[in-house]
């Protein structure tokens, strides 16, 4: 039976690389906006009775991106596939998953249903900001880490006097299992919890860092507020080099140039969201999904 991995346009050399180590066919498909920027989808393969991917990383512009998504599995439904898997490595709204205060929309489990009512039948996700975001899905859900990335990649390093530091209290699970993995003493930052959104919080960094190698890992970096101050703090305890490891990078509003003057030695990403080239500074290093993504398919 032929399989087919179909692209939205957010990532689409994403789904190239996907499609050419899972062997399967890259799909052909007509995808442009209208006049009043209204989408329009057509799908140029028969997938009548086919297995089907689709890929679409749900990144800024989001709304677009994932309007476009349903629109592209709404055009496949009606051809009948025998199945349509939605590959997201990056998910919208994950930061809107709980209500903080009265009157909020829980926009993560909005966008869950949105997608069982285009009729997809399961769902592929990568480091999602909260585990809670699976409960939201009635339909199977595989949720991929990209952590042994990050452990290859520092495993190379081969950094000395190293030490993994957790942002916050609710990374030190992943940030542990790093730590493990590379064979190195693992602590977190104390942070202040902050009611408003994109909003720097209150740090303590533990002393123990001092001449150390220090290793941040994270889901994401959005405006690059929360590790900069950090790095800034690690850096006035005397630690020698600091190195960031996130999945998604969201890169918004000062991110870039708050990187640029931080001290930050580099900062290790995936290609769950393609970054573009005039956000490609030389801090960033590159690491490749692709993998995580064929080896499921």
């Amino acid at each position: 039976m032929r399989t087919f991995l179909f692209s939205g346009t957010s990532n689409p050399k994403l789904a190239q690389k996907i499609s050419k180590l899972a062997k399967i066919r890259f799909g052909k498909i007509d995808i442009k906006r209208f006049s009043d920027q209204e989408i329009y989808v057509n799908v140029k393969e028969n997938v009548k009775g086919k297995n089907v991917f689709v890929l679409q990383s749900c990144s800024t512009p989001g709304n677009e991106y994932l309007m476009e998504l349903l629109i592209l599995v709404d055009a496949l439904k009606r051809l009948r596939p025998r199945k349509i898997t939605a590959i997201i490595p990056f998910y919208p709204y994950r930061r809107q998953e709980r209500k903080v205060e009265r009157g909020e929309s829980v926009t993560a489990e909005l966008t869950a249903r949105l997608l069982e009512t285009a009729r997809v039948n399961k769902v592929v996700l990568c480091d999602i900001h909260s585990e809670k975001i699976l409960g939201f899905f009635k339909i199977p859900v595989a949720h991929l880490t990209a952590l042994s990335l990050f452990v290859n990649y520092f495993k190379k390093k081969n950094l000395k006097d190293a030490m993994v530091i957790a942002p916050d209290q609710g990374a030190l699970q992943v940030n542990r299992k790093l730590a493990k993995n590379l064979g190195i003493p693992v602590t977190f930052i104390k942070k202040s919890r902050m009611r408003k959104h994109d909003v720097v919080p209150r740090m303590e960094v533990p002393k123990e860092v001092k001449n150390k190698n220090i290793i941040m890992l994270d889901d994401e970096i959005n405006t690059a507020g929360t590790i900069v101050k950090a790095a800034q703090l690690l850096k006035k305890q005397g630690v020698k080099n600091i190195y960031m490891a996130a999945t998604h990078t969201v890169l918004s509003g000062p991110a870039i140039q708050r990187i640029k003057k931080s001290p930050i030695k580099e900062i290790i990403v995936t290609d769950t969201i393609a970054i573009p080239k005039q956000k490609q500074i030389k801090k960033i290093k590159i690491v490749s999904s692709a993998g995580l993504f064929s080896s499921l398919i």
